[in-house]
């Protein structure tokens, strides 16, 4: 067990600088953890909401006082589990070979040089003045850099997607996600309206007794 547990964690830092390698073994050999992916994704969520509070005031144009802690995690993180869906469903499609668990584990992996380097963002930001913010910004660049990296390496290696394709099938991800939002909206906007139509007629009935 101890092993196990020891060789999925070292494919996490394996991932970090050989993502093509790392995703093949997660991919087709099983190597990696959908948990610590998931945890990941979950971790992320809630640093937003401490990126929100605790970066220091010389870095920190959100407005703290109008902050909902719960509804900035479920923004990110039903916004990751978005693209996740609409991912695998645009390359199901695609002769795609990955499966939603795979997605995950890339999305999961890939966000922890992100997380890493707005961890130290955030602690750095309380330290700094202003001719300093530069050189926090260009450190927190590197992790949005590593995470897309390690996010179209992930995704052509377990898809077996070239470059280009790959491209496509992330920019059509993005309009599916918008489909499933309109008709996710249009879904819970009949739903309130058939409720509402139904309360008015059981309280015409109950009237009208």
């Amino acid at each position: 067990m101890k092993a196990q547990v020891k060789e999925k964690l070292y494919y996490v830092k394996y991932s970090f600088f050989h993502p093509f390698d790392a995703f093949y073994e997660i991919r087709f050999r099983g190597k990696g953890s959908l948990l610590i992916a998931v945890l990941s994704i979950l971790l992320f969520g809630i640093l937003q909401c401490v990126s929100y509070q605790y970066t220091g005031f010389v870095m920190n144009t959100a407005q703290v006082a109008a902050m909902n802690s719960l509804s900035v995690f479920a923004t990110w993180v039903a916004g990751f589990v978005l693209f996740i869906v609409s991912n695998w469903s645009v390359t199901t499609l695609l002769n795609g070979k990955g499966g939603l668990g795979d997605i995950t584990q890339v999305i999961g992996y890939s966000l922890i040089p992100l997380e890493l380097t707005m961890a130290v963002k955030i602690f750095l930001s309380n330290f700094i003045i202003r001719e300093e913010i530069m050189i926090v910004n260009v450190f927190t660049g590197i992790g949005v850099v590593w995470f897309l990296f390690m996010i179209v390496a992930g995704l052509c290696t377990i898809h077996e997607y070239s470059f280009g394709k790959n491209i496509i099938s992330v920019a059509l991800s993005f309009v599916a996600a918008a489909i499933i939002i309109f008709l996710g909206v249009l879904f819970f906007t009949l739903m309130e309206q058939m409720i509402t139509f139904i309360v008015d007629v059981v309280q015409e009935f109950i009237r009208r007794m």
